[in-house]
């Protein structure tokens, strides 16, 4: 093989979207043939890498799931999130309701007390208004 036929793992890392030490992990695991020279580095034979790049291509991910049904799931998603939040709402509705009757009832006796307050305080100033014989 030539010299161009190799790569060094920042070319092959470049070519493969991966970062120079995932190729070198690579070459170190046999995962990606090379060569490593007497000075440490290495070189990858281009057949390899090209090799490599198709075999990732064929594993591609499955296909996308139409527009249409992702679209008919959100829509999915989206109505049972609405009666979710339906339900919730009344829910609060009627606790508000119960707080409310509560709040009047508690005003209504608050009134009956202030009205008996104002009786008894009435009832004292006026016998301490009456001459004493």
């Amino acid at each position: 093989m030539a010299e161009d036929d190799y790569y060094t793992p920042p070319q092959a890392a470049h070519i493969l979207s991966l970062s120079r030490r995932r190729v070198t992990q690579m070459l170190k695991a046999g995962y990606l043939q090379g060569e490593q020279l007497d000075n440490g580095r290495w070189k990858i034979p281009a057949a390899a890498v090209t090799a490599l790049l198709k075999a990732r291509t064929e594993r591609a991910s499955p296909p996308r799931p139409s527009r249409s049904s992702q679209l008919a799931k959100t829509i999915e998603e989206t109505k049972e999130r609405a009666a979710l939040q339906e339900r919730r709402l009344e829910r609060l509705t009627d606790s508000l309701s119960r707080l409310f009757d509560r709040l009047e009832r508690l005003e209504d006796r608050l009134e009956e007390l202030e009205k008996g307050l104002n009786a008894s305080q009435s009832r004292r100033e006026a016998a301490v208004s009456r001459p004493q014989s």
